[in-house]
């Protein structure tokens, strides 16, 4: 009887080892497909590049149009513009539009102020012992301030209507010594312009 036990022992084991030791292997869940959109290039934004002006440049061309032109047409506007975008661009004059605006001798007020010297700047406005500021902001400054704005903006793609003039006076006024010495470009409106000098291909 026990040598019956001693062979029934090792079978029961490995029945019971065999049946409970059994994991049950789990399934994964099958694959989930997902229908994913290609972005479109239309709906991408639209990138642009502006240049950055600032304020006090559009104001200081501004007011040149405004006290210059403000009467005239848009072509003798934008004419009195690229004369002093043209020049910014020479090496004979001041490198930014307020400077070339402003160019000229000045004094020092009692106040501290700086003032110009009368009848000695570029621009007849700026020195004529008036005031500086329009009497009135209305429609013929906002006319003046958005030229300034479109010119300062676009002045790389600029087709230039006075051919490089750097100077101009009146039409109603007799010519100013310094125009005998350059060659005529053009007449807008009540301006004449000049460039260059006579006798020479600049």
């Amino acid at each position: 009887m026990l040598k019956f036990f001693l062979y029934l022992f090792p079978l029961v084991f490995f029945l019971m080892h065999s049946v409970i030791g059994r994991q049950t292997p789990i399934e994964a869940p099958p694959p989930v497909w997902k229908t994913v959109e290609k972005p479109s290039l239309l709906s991408a934004p639209t990138l642009s590049w502006e240049p950055v002006i600032s304020q006090s440049e559009i104001e200081c061309m501004a007011k040149n149009i405004y006290f210059e032109a403000a009467v005239e047409s848009t072509a003798g506007q934008l004419a009195v513009a690229q004369v002093t975008l043209n020049r910014v661009e020479s090496p004979h004059f001041p490198n930014s539009v307020c400077e070339v605006v402003y160019q000229g001798p000045h004094y020092t007020g009692a106040s501290g102020k700086e003032f110009p010297v009368r009848d000695r700047c570029q621009f007849s406005w700026y020195c004529d012992g008036k005031s500086d500021e329009p009497a009135i902001r209305g429609k013929l400054w906002d006319g003046a301030h958005k030229l300034a704005k479109y010119a300062l903006s676009r002045q790389k793609d600029l087709i230039d209507i006075t051919d490089g003039a750097t100077h101009y006076h009146a039409t109603y006024i007799d010519a100013p010594r310094w125009a005998h010495q350059k060659k005529i470009k053009t007449t807008i409106d009540q301006h004449i312009f000049y460039g260059g000098r006579k006798g020479f291909n600049f």
